[in-house]
């Protein structure tokens, strides 16, 4: 989420614009508040990533930063254009010496690191997300690789250097556009910035309806935060000349920046329309924070010192979070928080000295095109050996076989096997995925239908209840996130999905219904009513089952370290402490309700011992709670108990 703060070191800050006759142009002088105006965008994202879950909204900052990059670079080359001194390769020499040495870096000790530490599947995606961090396309890898099942981002070193790629992708386009732009006056330039801004607002908004994913990910939905900034670098804004309306704009600016970092969602559509607020409240403190007493407190000096090393803070802080986290619980507590902040901070001073400063002093100026040449012979060799370690990762680190065979689970739901366990192709639909086959909810003639509704928790079983009610026939309305309920929050087409299952005409005719999901105290009431509607309409047996076991972490990968060191008792801290309770609610409530319970509890933790692996030696889950397939086969044996159909 930083090429944000790369973009704003060319000249490291830019001051109002004076006018030439079909541009606006300006000395660039320092502008202390921005260096500020960086450490509020870095440090909601910092906090955040740290476990301060208070700042749900934090990863705003990489908006604020976009707004900054598009300012100081599009005043930059603004300037240089109007002087006549503006060069292509000028402009990517200094954009090579801000951002590679440090990126470089970083992404070899976290390619050295996950070599020594992960097992191969993870190490498998590192080295594909390293290849694509060096070719400035990470945002293309981490867009086609996020989905319901994905690995928690919190233990992928490398994604965030998706907004690096959004940048260069940028700009690799803007200069020469502004280079064919330079007839143009600055209200005619203004005027085509807006077109794309607009134009690009448009794409956010529909996809963040359509591929929230996308929108996140890509160019395209980010442009428009970009020309934001440079709107405000050419002078758009209109000007205001009360000192005290300048001062009101700005405490209003950073206000809503601060509410923002609270109080935005990542339920919520993004980046259109919530970026909008923060987005604009950065552009509006760019414009109007000279003089004010916001500038003031923003060229503190301890914030600006916290901009100066914003970029490497946002380089480092998420590889060492993901380093901490490996083989613990993903829930982080205060101790976590400040050790993770004092890394932080310390790996981003020693980069910030260490690397970036020495790099800008020894190749931002010149004419000659070694760092061109070095940079690009440095790409290619890091994609190279990124994509021979993501090719050679099942053989970088030796593992015991017992080992071998847990951690093999990780990434299952993406194999074939996977896909076959939660027909995923079919009748288990993902958030904006394939469609719903409706042939997935047509009953068998001649023989017993029982229909299976619910969320992942209920797909997991449907490959398993297949085997375990055969003859019987398994209709299956299975949608990510949606718990099987009469009445529930969440995406409208899973709603209509849970309904369309559950208030069929002929449900009166099912010889059963099962009912699973990743339960919650509030569903409670809510699915008595459900159970009883089911009951009333002539269901005979209405089975729900019961919580997962849950970890707080991917349990083959805590597993497998928990194996290594000798010590499987570590799981137990890291499973989540109150499912148990809700199941033992919940069973009382079912029957209490005419139905019939599955305690997954009492099969998988019997006198509060709980299982680690199926008698094959396989994990009993693939994530935090998802069952392997050997360990859905018992769960389906007793609710086919509970159904009590004829069993082959």
């Amino acid at each position: 989420m930083l090429g944000q703060t790369v973009a704003s070191a060319p000249d490291d800050a830019i001051g109002p614009m004076t006018t030439r006759p079909r541009r606006s142009a300006a000395p660039l002088g320092h502008r202390a508040e921005i260096d500020g105006l960086r450490a509020v965008a870095i440090l909601p994202i910092l906090l955040l990533h740290c476990g301060v879950e208070q700042l749900r909204g934090g990863y705003v900052g990489v908006d604020i930063f976009f707004i900054i990059s598009g300012y100081l670079i599009t005043a930059i080359v603004e300037r240089e254009i109007a002087e006549g001194t503006f060069t292509l390769s000028a402009f990517y020499r200094r954009r090579i010496v801000r951002i590679l040495p440090a990126l470089l870096a970083m992404v070899t000790v976290v390619l050295a690191v996950g070599s020594l530490e992960l097992f191969p599947v993870p190490l498998r995606d590192l080295g594909l997300s390293a290849a694509a961090t060096a070719l400035f396309g990470s945002n293309f890898y981490f867009y086609a690789t996020t989905d319901y099942f994905a690995q928690a981002s919190e233990l992928k070193p490398l994604v965030h250097t998706w907004s690096l790629a959004v940048e260069e992708q940028f700009y690799l386009l803007y200069p020469p556009l502004l280079l064919m732009l330079r007839g143009l006056s600055r209200q005619r330039l203004a005027v085509v910035m807006q077109v794309l801004a607009a134009a690009s607002i448009a794409v956010g908004g529909y996809l963040a309806l359509s591929d929230p994913t996308a929108g996140y990910y890509l160019l395209p939905a980010r442009t428009w935060e970009l020309l934001l900034g440079a709107l405000v670098a050419i002078g758009a804004p209109p000007r205001v000349d009360s000192s005290r309306l300048r001062s009101l704009l700005c405490w209003i600016a950073l206000g809503v920046i601060l509410a923002s970092t609270a109080v935005t969602k990542p339920t919520w559509p993004f980046p259109v329309p919530f970026a909008l607020p923060p987005a604009v409240g950065a552009a509006l403190l760019l414009a109007y924070a000279p003089g004010t007493p916001a500038a003031a407190l923003l060229s503190w000096r301890p914030l600006r010192w916290i901009g100066f090393i914003s970029y490497s803070l946002y380089l480092w802080h998420r590889p060492i979070i993901a380093w901490y986290l490996l083989g613990r619980s993903w829930e982080m507590n205060g101790a976590d928080t400040a050790v993770l902040l004092a890394m932080s901070f310390a790996a981003a001073t020693l980069s910030y000295w260490l690397i970036e400063r020495p790099a800008l002093r020894r190749w931002r100026r010149g004419t000659g095109t070694q760092p061109h040449i070095a940079a690009a012979g440095a790409l290619v060799a890091l994609a190279l050996g990124s994509m021979a370690i993501a090719a050679t990762a099942g053989h970088v680190r030796h593992l015991p076989p017992d080992v071998a065979r847990v951690v093999d689970y990780i990434g299952f739901d993406k194999t074939p096997a996977g896909i076959a366990q939660y027909r995923t192709d079919t009748c288990f639909v993902l958030p904006y995925g394939k469609p719903f086959v409706d042939a997935c909810l047509a009953p068998a003639r001649g023989r017993p239908n029982v229909l299976l509704v619910g969320d992942s928790h209920a797909a997991q079983l449907s490959e398993a209840l297949r085997d375990a009610l055969a003859p019987a026939h398994v209709m299956q309305a299975t949608a990510a996130g949606c718990r099987p309920l009469l009445v529930t929050k969440g995406l409208e087409s899973c709603h209509r999905l849970v309904l369309r299952a559950l208030t069929r005409t002929d449900i009166g005719r099912v010889s059963g219904v099962v009912l699973a999901g990743r339960w919650f105290d509030v569903d409670v009431d809510g699915l008595t009513e459900t159970i009883r509607y089911l009951r009333a309409k002539g269901v005979p047996r209405v089975v729900v089952m019961g919580p997962m076991v849950e970890y707080q972490g991917d349990m083959p990968d805590l597993l497998g370290r928990a194996m290594l060191a000798g010590d499987l008792g570590r799981l137990a801290q890291t499973r989540t402490p109150d499912r148990a309770a809700l199941s033992r609610t919940m069973e009382a409530a079912v029957r209490g309700a005419g139905g019939e319970f599955v305690s997954y509890f009492a099969l998988e933790c019997p006198a509060g011992r709980c299982a680690l692996v199926t008698p094959d030696g396989a994990p009993i889950h693939v994530d935090q709670a998802h069952l392997t397939p050997q360990a859905a086969r018992p769960v389906a044996a007793l609710i086919a108990r509970a159904l009590a159909l004829p069993r082959r």
